[in-house]
């Protein structure tokens, strides 16, 4: 398991099943490209990396969650969290 997938993992250990509250709580406002069924959060690394956590909702609880990097701003790779299916989480390069 690599390093991305191995954060994605703790994320999913941290958030899963947690309520919207709980994530606000921890990480503030989501991004304002967020929804009630959706939501974005930043984390930028030395100015030319930066990583979005998508949180997926179910009834108010995180269901799945996506980790996206960027480097320079272009979609890199997508690692996916999908509960219930094997194998649960799914990397995706895009360059």
């Amino acid at each position: 398991m690599d390093k991305q997938t191995q954060k994605l993992r703790k994320l999913v250990q941290q958030h899963l099943n947690q309520t919207k509250t709980d994530l606000e709580n921890k990480y503030g406002k989501p991004g304002k490209n967020s929804d009630k069924e959706i939501w974005f959060y930043h984390k930028y690394q030395c100015g030319i990396f930066k990583d979005e956590i998508a949180f997926i909702f179910e009834e108010d609880r995180v269901i799945d969650i996506t980790l996206t990097e960027y480097i320079f701003w272009i979609e890199y790779r997508s690692i996916f969290y999908n509960k219930g299916e094997n194998p649960e989480y799914k990397v995706i390069k895009l360059l």
